[in-house]
C-alpha cells in the first residue's frame, strides 16, 4: 500500500512519462496556484506503471481526497479506474498530454491557473465510460473510445515516435496507410449482428481522439449510448486522407463511406490479429465486447 496523510484535501497521481515529460512543468504550476488559493493540503505521487496510478487513486479515494489526474488520456483512465472504486469519489483532471483529447471535447483548462480555480471551486459532472470485455475475458475501462483498423495500427506507430511529439500523429497515419489492408469483421449492436469489410471502426464515447481529431462528431460522454463509426473499405486511400483532413472539424460525418450507428452494447470479432485500442493504448485483439456504463464517473469541471 503506498502511504497517504489522513484525508488529504487533493492527491495529484502524476505520469511522469505523459507528454514527454510535461507533467513535470504542468503540475508545480498548478500547485502554485492552489498554494496561492489557500490550498495547502496536496499530495504528490507519481506513478510508476498504470496498476500503480489505479491503486494510488483507489487510495486516495478512500480517504475523502480529490484525485488528479496529471497525464494524457491514458493516465486518466488509469486514475479514473481507481477513483471509481469508491462511491461519490471526484476526479480533476490536470491535462499535460500529448493529445489531451478527452480534455479539449470536456471543455476543461489546460492553463495551469485555471485548472488550479477549477479544482478549487469547480462543478461536478457525471460521464458515461465504458467497460471492455477483452478475448481472454478479462473486463477493461475506456473512458474516451475504443477503436481498431487502420488507426489502432497507425497508434502501435505512434507510440513508437514519441520523441517526435505531435507531429507523430501526422506522419503515423500516412507510414501506415501505404502497406493498409481493409479488414473484415463481424459487428453486432445491441443483438443486431453484420459481416462488412472496414478500415476502422470507432466505438465512441467522446469521439475525439488523435491529437485534435472530431472523428466521431455525434459522440458525446453524457449520451447514455455508445456511437460505432464505420469507415467502408472499399473506400480509395485517397477518400481516406481526406475524410482524415475534414475530421479535424468533425465536417466528414455526412460522407456515404462512413456509418454511425448506435447502441448499448458493441461485440465485434476481426478476420486478423489487429490490435485494439482504447484511450491510445493497446487494449488486446478481438473479440471485444463494449458495453456502456450510464453517468458513473464524476469528473470536476469549470
Amino acid at each position: 500500500m503506498t502511504n497517504l496523510p489522513d484525508a488529504p484535501s487533493f492527491v495529484a497521481v502524476v505520469n511522469p512519462i505523459s507528454g514527454g515529460g510535461a507533467s513535470h512543468q504542468q503540475w508545480p504550476a498548478v500547485a502554485a496556484e492552489l498554494d496561492r488559493l489557500g490550498v495547502h493540503n496536496v499530495t504528490v505521487i507519481e506513478s510508476q506503471s498504470s496498476e500503480h496510478a489505479t491503486q494510488v487513486a483507489a487510495e486516495s479515494a478512500a480517504s475523502g481526497a480529490i484525485t488528479v489526474a496529471v497525464g494524457g488520456d491514458g493516465h486518466v483512465r488509469d486514475v479514473a479506474k481507481g477513483v471509481l472504486t469508491v462511491d461519490g469519489a471526484r476526479l480533476g483532471i490536470a491535462a499535460a498530454g500529448r493529445g489531451n483529447d478527452l480534455v479539449r471535447h470536456l471543455g476543461l483548462p489546460s492553463d495551469p491557473v485555471d485548472i488550479a480555480r477549477m479544482l478549487v471551486g469547480g462543478q461536478e459532472r457525471r460521464i458515461d465510460i465504458l467497460n471492455v470485455k477483452r478475448a481472454d475475458g478479462s473486463i477493461a475501462l475506456a473512458v474516451g473510445n475504443v477503436y481498431v483498423g487502420l488507426d489502432s495500427v497507425a497508434t502501435e506507430l505512434i507510440n513508437k515516435l514519441r520523441w517526435m511529439g505531435p507531429l507523430a500523429y501526422r506522419v503515423a497515419p500516412v507510414l501506415t496507410a501505404i502497406r493498409w489492408k481493409p479488414m473484415r469483421l463481424t459487428l453486432s449492436v445491441d443483438g443486431q449482428s453484420r459481416d462488412l469489410s472496414a478500415h476502422f471502426v470507432v466505438i465512441a464515447n467522446s469521439g475525439d481522439y488523435g491529437h485534435g481529431l472530431r472523428m466521431v462528431p455525434t459522440a458525446a460522454v453524457d449520451s447514455g449510448h455508445l456511437d460505432v463509426f464505420i469507415v467502408d473499405g472499399k473506400t480509395s486511400k485517397l477518400r481516406l486522407a481526406q475524410l482524415m483532413a475534414e475530421a479535424k472539424s468533425g465536417a466528414h460525418g455526412d460522407r456515404d463511406d462512413v456509418e454511425i450507428l448506435t447502441g448499448q452494447r458493441v461485440e465485434l470479432t476481426i478476420d486478423r490479429p489487429l490490435p485494439v485500442h482504447s484511450d491510445g493504448d493497446f487494449l488486446g485483439t478481438s473479440p471485444v465486447t463494449v458495453e456502456v456504463r450510464q453517468q458513473a464517473l464524476p469528473i470536476l469541471v469549470p
